[in-house]
């Protein structure tokens, strides 16, 4: 066995069904491993939606992503894709090649520093020797899936990829295991916090996992205490009751939720991290959490217990009692988080286009959303019945995640509709996904929303009091667009023409681009 095929069949081994990436010659061999292990190789177009799809897949699986990479530019080209991984929680091992170990000491053609430019953006940054290959592998994945889960990187010198593995010790560098870190608090310290307030409230944060939302919902059953979510965090808990008191993180209308966690006297976070938030309204606040990594932070220094979020919410029912908020302040604060929509001027409506969406799209629908003023206003009004089921790149929030999202959604959960949506912005970075796509007939609906700029930009140059500038495009005919890529195109102008169109293309598990002009007003207005 080779190096390339010690690398693939640990990685087969450890549960991965797919690597995504773009061929290069410094990889042929470990492509050829791919084959020969019969793990699936995905050439996507551009490495950053690799990384963004073995991020994706890493997320829902639980186990890591692969991505893989030539060596310089092909790796370089990951690194948007590799910061949303670590920045957003998601275990991937992403795989490069490097310049051949005979060449290295005088040889500067391609040559790059992968190691510090990794090291910058990964858990662990590691360029294999030749020796204890299997074991490395076996390390990065320990790694990439240790609390908080995050990439891992593996240079493999291209004249070793056909060498035997070699006994004797690994290549320097190794890590030695993460301290358990987090405070030393005990149920007991969050308890007594707990018991003091008067209105306490759950912040739901992306380190819930599917396993903690029966206890978690179980939770704020029993003790009455009202909810915020984070957008990682959507369908942890229901959003159509009346504890549900909006999303945080910077979102549509923060505003009015922000006022609603301004009502609280003391914040339980679940699970949450800051960062997801774009602003430190967590900081002076009385605060406890309960996670399975530590948050801390320079001036963030909650409460914390770190752990089995189950078994701590477990833990603290039995002595948390019953909170019960008064009934006229919980419906003023779901009042906030109501806003109508704007009568229509030139385009549609985003917020009801959003409800048009979610009402052609069956309830277990996975929507995987590119960031923009569209995130802002899906992050808060999509409602999510299931976790998980809201894909979206927060901590980082790069655009051009969404599409190759969806298709990594798709392809780990086929037997579930998928819904990517973009604005005009994100797809024109991402249109090359449409190749793989129509390629390996994977059945995602595209919806873009078109304004004809990255809006989100403008609206923070006019609040700047700044002319808007460069932020402006003649949006192509994308539906045309669409069909020039060989993917079906639909261009709707109405709110029954976009849920015809969804319903069908998603009832009929065909691909399709749809593309819906919007206006910009309601973003100026909620965002």
């Amino acid at each position: 066995m080779t190096n390339a095929e010690a690398i693939v069949s640990e990685l087969a081994r450890l549960g991965v069904e797919r690597v995504f990436g773009v061929p290069g010659g410094e990889v042929t061999l470990l492509l050829d491993a791919c084959r020969r292990v019969g793990i699936p190789f995905y050439s996507v177009g551009h490495e950053a939606s690799a990384a963004f799809m073995a991020a994706t897949t890493g997320q829902l699986a639980g186990i890591p992503g692969a991505c893989l990479a030539t060596v310089g530019p092909g790796a370089v080209n990951l690194g948007i894709g590799v910061a949303h991984a670590l920045l957003d929680r998601a275990p991937v091992v992403a795989l490069t090649a490097q310049v051949p170990v005979s060449l290295m000491p005088h040889f500067s053609h391609q040559r790059l520093p992968l190691d510090r430019f990794f090291g910058s953006l990964c858990k662990w940054s590691v360029t294999l020797d030749g020796r204890q290959t299997v074991e490395a592998v076996r390390q990065a994945a320990a790694v990439a899936t240790s609390p908080p889960p995050g990439p891992v990187h593996v240079a493999l010198p291209s004249d070793l990829a056909g060498d035997r593995p070699r006994p004797g010790p690994g290549a320097a560098g190794w890590p030695q295991g993460k301290p358990a870190g987090g405070s030393s608090a005990s149920l007991a310290d969050v308890a007594g916090l707990l018991a003091r307030s008067h209105r306490p409230l759950v912040v739901a944060g992306l380190g819930c996992t599917p396993r903690d939302v029966p206890v978690l919902r179980t939770f704020v059953d029993r003790t009455g205490i009202p909810y915020v979510v984070t957008p990682k965090a959507k369908g942890t808990l229901p959003e159509d009751t009346p504890s549900f008191l909006g999303v945080v993180g910077g979102m549509a209308i923060d505003p009015a939720v922000m006022a609603n966690v301004d009502e609280a006297d003391f914040l339980l976070g679940v699970g949450f991290d800051p960062v997801e938030c774009d602003k430190d309204w967590y900081l002076g606040r009385p605060m406890a959490c309960l996670g399975r990594w530590s948050t801390a932070e320079g001036a963030y220094r909650p409460v914390e217990v770190v752990g089995d979020i189950a078994a701590s919410l477990a833990g603290l029912a039995g002595s948390a009692g019953a909170v019960r908020w008064p009934p006229d302040l919980l419906a003023r604060c779901r009042e906030r988080i109501r806003p109508s929509p704007l009568p229509p001027r030139d385009g549609l409506s985003p917020l009801e286009s959003l409800r048009a969406l979610r009402e052609a799209a069956p309830p277990e629908t996975l929507l995987a959303c590119d960031v923009g003023s569209h995130k802002y206003f899906a992050g808060q009004f999509w409602p999510c019945r299931d976790p998980q089921t809201f894909l979206v790149s927060n901590g980082l929030s790069g655009m051009g995640y969404g599409l190759p999202a969806a298709i990594a959604a798709k392809l780990h959960a086929p037997r579930r509709p998928v819904l990517a949506l973009l604005g005009d912005g994100g797809f024109l970075m991402s249109l090359h996904a449409l190749t793989c796509m129509r390629q390996h007939r994977i059945p995602v609906a595209v919806v873009v929303f078109v304004d004809g700029s990255l809006s989100l930009i403008r609206i923070a140059q006019q609040r700047r009091g700044v002319e808007p500038y460069g932020v402006e495009f003649p949006p192509p005919d994308f539906a045309a667009v669409a069909r020039g890529f060989g993917v079906e195109g639909v261009a709707v102008r109405s709110l029954d023409e976009l849920k015809r169109a969804v319903d069908r293309f998603l009832r009929d598990e065909a691909p399709v681009v749809i593309s819906v002009p919007v206006d910009v007003r309601e973003y100026e207005a909620y965002c």
